[in-house]
């Protein structure tokens, strides 16, 4: 009787070996993100730079001297954030996915280098 028992169990191993594998290849894929770098320039007092049409959900930025906002042109009220002070990443709230214009400025008085970034989809 021993061996009769065994049987079902081995068999019961195969299948849920098979299975997990079979999980794995059909299960998530990678992440795939688009991003871009934009307006990697030293800006003076309170300006700002727009970057170039892109299929976006997000911005982020840091300024060297000062802090920064980031956000859309259109959407400032509900999708601009500032980040606290220089070399602090700051990102801005999720507004898409959409073809839109990513925007960073700098947040203070004096000149300031900004980097953006924006993240897509």
């Amino acid at each position: 009787m021993p061996h009769a028992v065994q049987q079902p169990r081995v068999l019961l191993a195969l299948l849920a070996s098979v299975g997990a594998l079979c999980l794995g290849l059909i299960g998530p894929k990678p992440a795939e993100a688009n991003w871009a770098g934009f307006c990697n320039v030293t800006v003076g007092s309170w300006a700002g730079c727009t970057g170039g049409l892109f299929y976006e959900d997000t911005v982020y930025g840091w300024g060297d001297q000062h802090s920064v906002c980031v956000g859309a042109p259109g959407f400032e009220e509900t999708v601009r954030r500032c980040s606290s002070g220089p070399g602090v990443g700051v990102y801005s709230a999720k507004f898409g996915p959409l073809t839109w214009y990513p925007h960073i400025e700098n947040h203070a008085a004096g000149t300031n280098t900004l980097h953006g970034i924006v993240l897509g989809p």
